[in-house]
């Protein structure tokens, strides 16, 4: 931070503000330009204007466009302001701001208008508290986190679904969207139970898997060199289990810790995985298993003795052939069921 940033005294904010069209009485952010360039996310309230000074050169302006492209649509309109030159501003639109620095005179302040009511993950958080409120609607107030299961599912699997629907290259960024909506309202209302019931706040959730991810990601966020994907995860499984053993949890078994309610053909992929790192299984040979198990299958299907272990040992080989060829048995059998379903509904 610079010694200007240091000392900007509360009236140059407040004519900087002024000069940007700010409404004052409704509060505004005012931050450093450098707190953003170094980040790919900005780290504001998105409902409130933001006044960002200190901006050291175009380049630090480019970075910052393309900072806060991540919280605000490129169709957002913006002020760059010169206080320099009697407070002159330029009204822009944010996808225009990276393109047009070069013409632009000495800045030395942006704002960022709010985006529209409703549009933060603050305010989703303040529409559940209320409907949890003893004024609020009762099914939201009766619930726990143990009824709140089966909704969570469903939601997962409509946001899968909505997802599905680009497999033939449909845009379907609206539904997609909705339903990751859907998804969050159903993990802040878990949150909100939790809260309720003095178990834990956002905070703790959030400051739990930023550390996880910055800790489990040293060759991002510290010095550590890999060489590919495949020492990715080792460190990965490695950090894991250190992580357990601080916490006092010891890993029984090498097949543990994968979730029961995951689908059967990626419950099976994932346990292969395990297998796999544990010595337990090589799944090149169990894939080259594969023409006898279909030759033993076909046998069985002829002589109408076909059953439900032989069908499970065949699907079980198979998702080995997939992985062996780069594919996932599970994205695959989906894959092909929402291209039939398209296909029959077109037909009729």
């Amino acid at each position: 931070m610079t010694t200007e940033q240091k000392i900007m005294a509360p009236a140059a904010l407040v004519a900087l503000a002024k000069a940007a069209d700010i409404a004052l009485e409704q509060g505004f952010q005012w931050l450093p330009a450098n707190r953003f360039t170094a980040v790919y996310h900005p780290t504001v309230e998105v409902e409130l204007p933001l006044l960002i000074t200190g901006i050291a050169d175009r380049d630090e302006l480019r970075r910052l466009a393309q900072t806060l492209a991540n919280a605000y649509p490129a169709a957002h309109p913006i002020t760059v302001v010169d206080s320099r030159q009697n407070g002159q501003t330029r009204h822009l639109l944010l996808g225009e701001l990276a393109t047009v620095t070069a013409e632009l005179p000495t800045v030395d302040a942006l704002c960022v208008p709010p985006l529209p009511e409703g549009s933060s993950f603050a305010a989703l958080q303040a529409i559940v508290a209320h409907l949890r409120s003893p004024i609020g609607c009762p099914w939201d107030r009766e619930q726990t986190l143990l009824s709140m299961r089966h909704d969570l599912l469903g939601e997962c699997a409509e946001v899968l679904e909505a997802i599905d629907h680009e497999i033939d290259g449909t845009d379907n960024r609206e539904q997609i969207a909705e339903e990751l909506g859907d998804l969050f309202m159903a993990g802040v209302l878990i949150l909100q139970i939790a809260i309720d019931e003095g178990k834990f706040h956002l905070a703790d959730a959030m400051q739990s898997i930023v550390s996880k991810l910055i800790r489990r990601h040293p060759h991002v966020f510290g010095d550590v060199q890999v060489d590919g994907v495949d020492a990715i995860w080792a460190n990965w499984d490695a950090i894991k289990a250190e992580e357990k053993a601080a916490k006092g949890q010891v890993v029984h078994h090498p097949l543990d810790g994968v979730p029961a309610a995951l689908p059967a053909l990626e419950k099976a992929r994932e346990l292969q995985s395990k297998a796999q790192k544990a010595s337990l299984l090589d799944r090149a040979t169990l894939a080259m298993t594969w023409n006898e198990k279909v030759s033993t299958f076909q046998r069985s299907h002829e002589t109408n003795a076909l059953d439900e272990a032989q069908l499970g040992e065949l699907l079980w080989t198979l998702v080995a052939v997939a992985q062996r060829a780069g594919l996932n048995a599970e994205d695959a059998l989906r894959s092909y069921t929402v291209r039939y379903k398209t296909q029959v509904q077109k037909q009729q």
